[in-house]
């Protein structure tokens, strides 16, 4: 099925302003509690998957293992996450979340959870399923895409030739 390119920008510019709105939100928050976002962003990781190595968050996260390890110092420091070596293979150091940590997560959750419910209270039952179960498929069709489809780099490759010659 042939889809135009301006339901793809539509789509696009929705996703991106939702997600504008619960990241403003959010921020608002972590402000509050001195938390940045990248800080944040390793303690859901860890919340949604558990005890990590430094490798494993950061290919969770995109950033070189030396950000990670850099980011467990502050949220150690901080009480949110501590360091324990594996027993079995005394080189592996996971990172577990401490309660203080789990808390600061449950907090902003709960705060998008919040927003989710006041704009899905609008909608009847029916429409609630509808939105959740499209989202649902959505999601899956876009892993598929994701594992399937390299990601197209020769704009930016001809961007960075035109600047290059400047």
């Amino acid at each position: 099925m042939e889809v135009s390119e301006a339901l793809a920008k539509e789509l696009e510019e929705a996703f991106r302003r939702s997600n504008t709105i619960i990241f403003r939100r959010g921020q608002a928050l972590l402000a509050e509690m001195g938390i940045s976002n990248p800080q944040f962003n390793t303690l859901l990781a860890l919340y949604e998957f558990g005890p990590l190595t430094m490798g494993d968050l950061g290919k969770y996260l995109y950033t070189a293992c030396s950000t990670a390890t850099d980011l467990a110092d502050r949220l150690e420091r901080e009480g949110l996450v501590e360091r324990i070596r594996d027993s079995k293979d005394r080189r592996i150091v996971r990172m577990h979340l401490l309660e203080k940590g789990r808390k600061i997560v449950e907090v902003i959750l709960q705060e998008r959870y919040r927003l989710l419910e006041e704009v899905l209270a609008e909608c009847q039952p029916a429409e609630q399923q509808h939105i959740v179960n499209s989202l649902k498929g959505l999601i899956y069709k876009l892993e598929q895409a994701d594992r399937t489809y390299p990601v197209n780099l020769e704009n930016v490759q001809d961007l960075k030739k035109i600047f290059s010659h400047k």
